[in-house]
C-alpha cells in the first residue's frame, strides 16, 4: 500500500510541474462568431451594402422613364429656342402666308404668328418657327436687314425676346420711361435733343439720352429712348428702324433690360463701335 501511495504522489507532482503548452489557435470565444440580430436596425453597419432596401424593378423603370422624359423636355426646350425667330419692321400689309412663303425659301415654316393690336392692326412684328435650327439660322443669315416694300426687316433668334405683355389694368402705376429703345449707329454729332426730336415727329417719347465715353467725352454712337408703354416703343421700332438721322440709318431694338441698362450698354457699345469702324 505504501508503494501505491508513493506512485500516486509522484504522478501528482509530475502533473503539477508540467510546463504549460501555448496553443497557436485562438480561443473559441474569438472564432468568428455569428452576429446576433440587432433590435435596432438603424444602428446596423452600412459598409458594403445600402442602408435602404433595394427598389423593385418596376420602380427603377419608372424613375428611369421619368429622367428620360425630363431630358427630352430640356432638349426640346433648347431646340424650340433654336427654331423660333423674332421678325421686326414688317410692312403693315404683310400677312402670315406671305411670311411663310418668304422664309420658305430656306426650309419648312412650321408656324407664323403676326403680332396685332387690339383692333386687329398689324404691329409689324412676328414670331416664326422653322422646322429645324439649321433652317432658322439660314433665315437669319439671308433675311436679316432684308428690304421688303422699302422697309428693312430685322430677323433674330427669339430666345432673348418675350411676347408683348397684356396691357396694364386702368389706374395701374407706370414708371416714366420704363419701356426703352436701344438706338445704335448714331452719328457722332447727334445729341439727346436731336434723338428726341427725331422720335417726336410721330411718337411721344418721355426720355432720350446719348451715351458718351467718359475719358474722351466723345459720343459712343448709341443711346436710349424711353416710352410710357410697350406698344408705343414697339411701334417706334417698327416705324423708324433703318431711317436716317443726320446721314446715318438708325438701328433700333427694344432694350432687353428696362430697369438696369449698365450691363447691356457695355455689351452693345462694343458692337456699335465695331459697326462704326466698319462704316
Amino acid at each position: 500500500m505504501a508503494a501505491a501511495a508513493s506512485t500516486t504522489a509522484a504522478s501528482f507532482f509530475s502533473i503539477a510541474v508540467a510546463k504549460p503548452r501555448i496553443s497557436n489557435s485562438a480561443p473559441i470565444i474569438f472564432s468568428n462568431p455569428q452576429p446576433c440580430p440587432s433590435q435596432f436596425p438603424s444602428l446596423r453597419s452600412t459598409r458594403g451594402r445600402s442602408c435602404y432596401p433595394p427598389l423593385p424593378c418596376s420602380a427603377v423603370q419608372d424613375i428611369a422613364a421619368e429622367n428620360e422624359t425630363l431630358e427630352k423636355e430640356e432638349d426640346g426646350g433648347d431646340e424650340e429656342k433654336r427654331r423660333k425667330l423674332f421678325v421686326v419692321n414688317l410692312p403693315w400689309s404683310f400677312s402670315a402666308p406671305e411670311v411663310e412663303k418668304l422664309f420658305g425659301e430656306c426650309g419648312t415654316v412650321k408656324d407664323v404668328e403676326i403680332i396685332k393690336r387690339e383692333n386687329g392692326q398689324n404691329r409689324g412684328f412676328a414670331f416664326v418657327t422653322m422646322a429645324s435650327g439649321d433652317e432658322a439660322r439660314a433665315v437669319v443669315e439671308k433675311f436679316d436687314s432684308f428690304e421688303i416694300s422699302e422697309r428693312i426687316i430685322r430677323v433674330e433668334f427669339a430666345k432673348s425676346f418675350k411676347k408683348p405683355s397684356p396691357p396694364s389694368p386702368p389706374g395701374a402705376p407706370k414708371s416714366e420711361g420704363r419701356y426703352k429703345i436701344y438706338a445704335s449707329n448714331l452719328a457722332w454729332k447727334v445729341r439727346a435733343t436731336n434723338l428726341r426730336d427725331f422720335f417726336s415727329e410721330k411718337f411721344k417719347p418721355v426720355s432720350a439720352r446719348v451715351v458718351f465715353d467718359s475719358p474722351t467725352g466723345r459720343s459712343s454712337g448709341y443711346g436710349f429712348v424711353g416710352f410710357a408703354t410697350m406698344d408705343e416703343a414697339e411701334a417706334a421700332v417698327s416705324e423708324l428702324d433703318g431711317k436716317e438721322l443726320m446721314g446715318r440709318p438708325l438701328r433700333l431694338k427694344i432694350s432687353q433690360r428696362t430697369s438696369d441698362e449698365s450691363g447691356e450698354e457695355t455689351e452693345e457699345a462694343t458692337d456699335t463701335e465695331q459697326q462704326s469702324q466698319e462704316s
